[in-house]
């Protein structure tokens, strides 16, 4: 082109009022985004023909395995035994079984919602059954590990009869398959991180999580062998170590079956039992704020003439010091208003009248039972007029049942 006298390169493609825009409504041609709302489409598949195409890049059909699963595979293609390592935890768990690695059906915050109504019903109903199967029924067993947490947490919020209830289900759970070790041992993980925040809504809770974790040891949800993972440990501190004591003290396991106290409506038998060794282990740990506590939780206040008259009979088999030790318990159970006044004479009652047979095992019954009498009434457990009263009658009812002859 020519422009005063002067020859000038021209860029043609200007001439044809093509601005450097994008071809075709710019999806196309060279350094180009494409089309305005592409990035929002899925990527085509790769064409395995193209020049382009690199076969690092393309991770269709690609399975991620662990290095371990890797090296089984190997292995057992050339005829070599393997066995799987053993779970930190113990038992049988298998990581690369179907079960455990089944992907859940539900999303985390759903299956939250599903476990509270769920754990609801159950602690009123009671019924094991029907839990078990709404449980199954939404195919999430990689998450049960929230179901443990939840509904310990709810029970902790409860009374005893519902802290028993989770307890039982746990054991229900494990025994017929539905919850795994590693996914119960990770629910108790994820109470020790969230215990500070608990805490301030149940004061007890470290207390409630040891009891649960120590009864889910006891009942074989748990292996003895959790309770010494390093991680645990770490995790879990003075809750881990109250777990471990309460496993072994004298009698643990028997006491850990009724670590929720029986309820009201125990047999009595029962009831006289978790009363005795009660009293036994006080005399082991001198431990009175303890007893206060189990026997306010035993929630039983009718049947407290039988710890003042098991109380006594124990007494009767130790020491002056045990002796003494079993007299300041009482005194604190009555300053306490624990065990009331009419139940102290109600329970020295009961020992007038089978003071007779407690002779034949400890003759010197009578003198120790005084001994106890006189302490009482110091202490303000007793009132002179009625024990005067209660002996009187007791008196009158051995001479009404001797023979005459």
């Amino acid at each position: 082109m020519q422009k005063n006298g002067t020859t000038v390169k021209t860029d043609r493609a200007g001439l044809k009022g093509n601005r450097g825009l994008a071809k075709k409504g710019g999806g196309g041609g060279s350094f180009t985004w494409g089309r305005p709302g592409d990035e929002l489409t899925p990527e085509t598949k790769i064409d395995r023909r193209d020049p382009n195409y690199d076969s690092e890049q393309d991770d269709e059909g690609i399975v991620l395995v662990s290095a371990e699963e890797q090296m089984v595979k190997q292995a057992v293609r050339s005829g070599i035994e393997v066995r799987r390592r053993p779970s930190k935890f113990g038992g049988d768990y298998d990581p690369y079984s179907t079960y455990q690695r089944k992907a859940p059906k539900i999303q985390l915050s759903e299956f939250k919602k599903r476990v509270i109504k769920i754990s609801d019903e159950y602690l009123v109903s009671e019924d094991k059954d029907e839990f078990v199967t709404a449980i199954t029924e939404l195919q999430s067993p990689m998450l049960h590990y929230e179901l443990v947490r939840r509904i310990i947490t709810m029970a902790m919020e409860r009374k005893e009869r519902e802290r028993e209830l989770v307890s039982l289900i746990l054991t229900e759970m494990r025994a017929l398959g539905v919850l795994s070790i590693e996914q119960c041992g990770k629910g108790f993980e994820r109470l020790f991180e969230m215990v500070d925040d608990i805490v301030l809504d149940v004061p007890n809770a470290r207390k409630f999580i040891a009891q649960f974790l120590a009864r889910a040891v006891a009942d074989e949800v748990l292996p003895p062998a959790f309770l010494s993972d390093p991680l645990v440990e770490g995790m879990g501190g003075d809750i881990v170590e109250q777990a471990k004591v309460l496993l072994s003290i004298k009698h643990g396991l028997v006491r850990l079956e009724r670590v929720w106290g029986p309820s009201d409506g125990s047999p009595v038998e029962d009831l006289k039992n978790e009363i005795k060794m009660m009293l036994e282990e006080f005399i082991s740990s001198s431990d009175m704020d303890e007893v206060c506590v189990c026997v306010k939780r035993l929630n039983v206040p009718h049947f407290h003439h039988e710890i003042i008259k098991r109380a006594i009979v124990i007494a009767m088999d130790k020491k002056d010091k045990e002796m003494a030790m079993m007299s300041s318990l009482l005194a604190e159970l009555y300053i306490r208003e624990i065990i009331s006044l009419q139940q102290f004479h109600l329970g020295f009652q009961r020992l007038y009248e089978a003071l007779p047979d407690l002779q034949l095992d400890t003759p010197n019954a009578s003198k120790i039972l005084e001994i106890f009498e006189v302490q009482a009434l110091k202490d303000g457990c007793l009132d002179a007029v009625l024990l005067e009263e209660t002996k009187k009658k007791v008196a009158l009812s051995e001479k009404q049942e001797i023979p005459v002859n």
